[in-house]
């Protein structure tokens, strides 16, 4: 895909966090660092800040973090290096650290440019990052210079965010092995056919903790999608208090001569025709007068044709 001129190239932005790395690094405790910034990772596994601990022990911190100062005398708040910062603490000492003076548009770009050269986020991250930058407030320019992309890549990422929960993408993680094409299909049963996508975290939050592959639990969590979509129970163990995931319409249209007069809704446990009323009023009144027939023949019908599905 061509960038555009105003994002930065992947090497300027190199050079540039080269050039940072060259300065002067302060040995800072970790007690002195606060929170700061917008997400860039949707999980800090605690596997991966135990590996990271362990080579910085042997090894010692290779990459120094970047902090600017707070508000509060002596502290500063972490730019990014939030999984080094998270190992030194396991670890115990300081914590190598580049000080530098940023105003809170400087510090989302090198975080965002730092985790694009670093990190390789996924899709779904990226996502997120550009709906927390939009939220506080950062223009379409400053997101795409933070992730070296262009203006439909933004595009691209915000389809994405409203139709999933974060709470969603929260439990099924950064599922590094996939891509736009397939959080699309989750974005489309929701707007196709309305799925519930809450209700179905809640009724797999169980197995979902127990899958330690983020793209394993979006293959589940997905499969889980389409068995609703076909009016298939999900199979997980609903926790007391969730809701049903349902389908809410629009598995099917029905049409009679190209016009669409009604559709099939199916959940988990029932099966409805509606037909609208404006579209085919002396058709729905009939079907109102004669529901009990209208389903004998089709029952009829389906034995019939030698059906169990």
């Amino acid at each position: 895909m061509r960038r555009t001129a105003s994002a930065p190239s992947i090497g300027g932005l190199r050079e540039g966090l080269d050039k940072l790395a060259s300065s002067a690094i302060r040995d800072i405790e970790p007690r002195f660092i606060e929170a700061d910034g917008l997400r860039d990772r949707l999980q800090i596994s605690d596997d991966d800040v135990a590996a990271l601990a362990a080579s910085i022990k042997e090894h010692g911190q290779q990459v120094p973090i970047l902090v600017r100062p707070s508000e509060k005398p002596g502290h500063y708040r972490v730019v990014y290096g939030r999984r080094r910062l998270a190992a030194i603490r396991l670890v115990g000492g300081p914590v190598k650290a580049i000080v530098r003076t940023l105003d809170d548009k400087s510090a989302v770009l090198a975080q965002g440019q730092e985790n694009n050269l670093r990190l390789d986020p996924s899709f779904i991250e990226k996502a997120v990052f550009v709906k927390d930058m939009r939220d506080a407030g950062y223009n379409t320019e400053t997101i795409m210079a933070a992730l070296g992309v262009s203006k439909q890549s933004v595009s691209t990422f915000e389809v994405v965010l409203p139709s999933i929960p974060i709470e969603v993408i929260q439990a099924i993680g950064p599922a590094h092995n996939i891509g736009r094409r397939r959080w699309q299909d989750i974005v489309d049963a929701v707007r196709d056919h309305k799925v519930d996508l809450k209700s179905i975290t809640s009724q797999l939050a169980d197995e979902l903790e127990k899958i330690h592959s983020s793209t394993e639990r979006f293959e589940v969590f997905s499969r889980a999608v389409n068995d609703v979509i076909n009016g298939v129970p999900v199979k997980g163990k609903q926790r007391a208090g969730a809701p049903e995931a349902v389908h809410r319409g629009g598995q099917g249209a029905i049409s009679i001569d190209g016009l669409r007069i009604g559709k099939i809704k199916a959940s988990a446990r029932t099966v409805g025709i509606e037909i609208a009323r404006g579209q085919a009023p002396e058709f729905g009144k009939w079907i109102m007068e004669n529901a009990d027939e209208a389903v004998r023949m089709l029952h009829e019908h389906w034995k019939k044709s030698g059906s169990k599905g």
